[in-house]
């Protein structure tokens, strides 16, 4: 049998293509295997903040993972509410961007009930984030910088984590991660301060019917407010602050969407993965 010159570069792409699927394998492997089994209802808290700011908890029975930390004098309460659902350990913290009502208690919260892995944006780091790097650095905790869409799994929740598409933006509200959490049936979406030229980014997903949405940017509106409600038409959405901006709240009613809001206590949901239901 002859053997070619241009067999032996064919088998050489053939080896080197198996030899990437066997990593790209061998990583998905390794992620899976680390995660925690849940099982039972998901609760979804959005946490009281004392200002303006971010910090929701994804839990089940088993699971656990925290969008955000709020501010720096919001981590005792984030901690009480850690404790209330029993969560001594988090599978994740995402943080959606390095702003200080979503960041600045991030440390204090970390040091106390440690995360398995980390996911965050990839900008220029503030002063929080650099010393908060070091520490998880220093706790040998992971961090990951998605650039094409994360999936991620603890228990029988999904998320999704929608990097930003731009390497610049002229507001750094933009590199917000956006975060599809996924109970079997039930669809909810947080965008972190996601503003106009995210939000454009974002409608080009094809999005699941979304149960729930955790309006951007603490309910300030931009140009993008009313076709976002449009293209989502979400069940309930969630603003983390007393009050929301007009087109908000009109734009809120015109989808029939229940509108909520942070400000004056935590506000908690319950998945069934049917169905999403208020924690009255």
């Amino acid at each position: 049998m002859r053997i070619t010159f241009s067999d032996i570069c064919r088998g050489s792409v053939m080896a080197a293509r198996w030899i990437l699927f066997v990593g790209v394998l061998f990583w998905i492997v390794t992620l899976v295997a680390g995660e925690n089994t849940g099982s039972g209802p998901v609760y979804t808290v959005f946490i009281q903040t004392e200002n303006d700011a971010d910090s929701i908890l994804i839990v089940q029975q088993g699971a656990a993972a925290l969008i955000d930390a709020g501010e720096p004098q919001d981590a005792p309460h984030i901690l009480e509410v850690l404790e209330q659902y029993q969560v001594e350990k988090l599978d994740y913290f995402i943080l959606t961007h390095y702003d200080q009502d979503h960041a600045g208690g991030a440390q204090e919260v970390l040091q106390s009930v440690p995360a398995e892995r980390v996911i965050q944006p990839y900008y220029t780091p503030t002063e929080t984030i650099q010393e908060l790097n070091l520490f998880l650095s220093q706790q040998k905790i992971p961090v990951h910088y998605p650039t094409h869409t994360m999936r991620l799994r603890c228990g029988e929740i999904q998320f999704l984590v929608y990097p930003p598409l731009e390497k610049n933006y002229s507001d750094k509200n933009n590199f917000s991660l956006a975060v599809l959490v996924q109970h079997d049936q039930v669809d909810m979406l947080f965008t972190g301060d996601a503003l106009r030229k995210r939000c454009e980014e974002l409608m080009q997903v094809d999005w699941p019917d979304i149960d729930l949405y955790k309006v951007p940017y603490h309910g300030r509106a931009s140009s993008a407010t009313p076709a976002m409600f449009a293209l989502l038409q979400p069940q309930y959405a969630v603003v983390t602050s007393a009050a929301a901006d007009e087109a908000v709240v009109q734009s809120a009613q015109d989808c029939g969407s229940t509108l909520l809001y942070t400000a004056a206590k935590d506000v908690v949901f319950i998945s069934n993965g049917k169905q999403l239901q208020l924690d009255e």
